[in-house]
């Protein structure tokens, strides 16, 4: 079932939380926090998240990678200028070593898959 509108009696002009704006307030609904309009999110693409996708296009069109996802991943990481929560603090040593150990025991792993795939080919 597609998601419809409720009619709405505008009854005084607010600023918008997030752009500062002021946006109509239906009546019954609190003048803090109006529900989100598409111009709010259009005007949240435009400031905030055009900028960094234009700038990762860019970069993946001047590359070409063979695996653009991760490409861009490795992309935003390497960013300073955009926040990357919990991905830009430093690992510990201890998580390190645990990562390292992992890694250590997925190409093991790797490494038993393919000497089972040419195996069977071989049959």
């Amino acid at each position: 079932q597609p998601y419809r509108l409720k009619p709405c009696v505008f009854t005084h002009r607010a600023p918008s939380p997030v752009t500062g704006r002021r946006v109509g307030v239906c009546a019954g609904q609190s003048a803090k926090m109006p529900n989100p309009t598409i111009t709010v999110h259009m005007n949240y693409i435009q400031e905030k998240m055009n900028p960094i996708m234009e700038a990762m296009v860019t970069a993946v069109l001047l590359q070409c990678p063979d695996d653009p996802a991760a490409f861009m991943t490795k992309w935003l990481l390497e960013q300073t200028r955009y926040d990357r929560g919990e991905f830009g603090r430093d690992a510990t040593d201890s998580e390190l070593a645990r990562l390292r150990d992992e890694v250590d025991s997925l190409m093991e792993q790797k490494a038993r898959l393919q000497a089972a795939l040419a195996e069977q080919r071989r049959r």
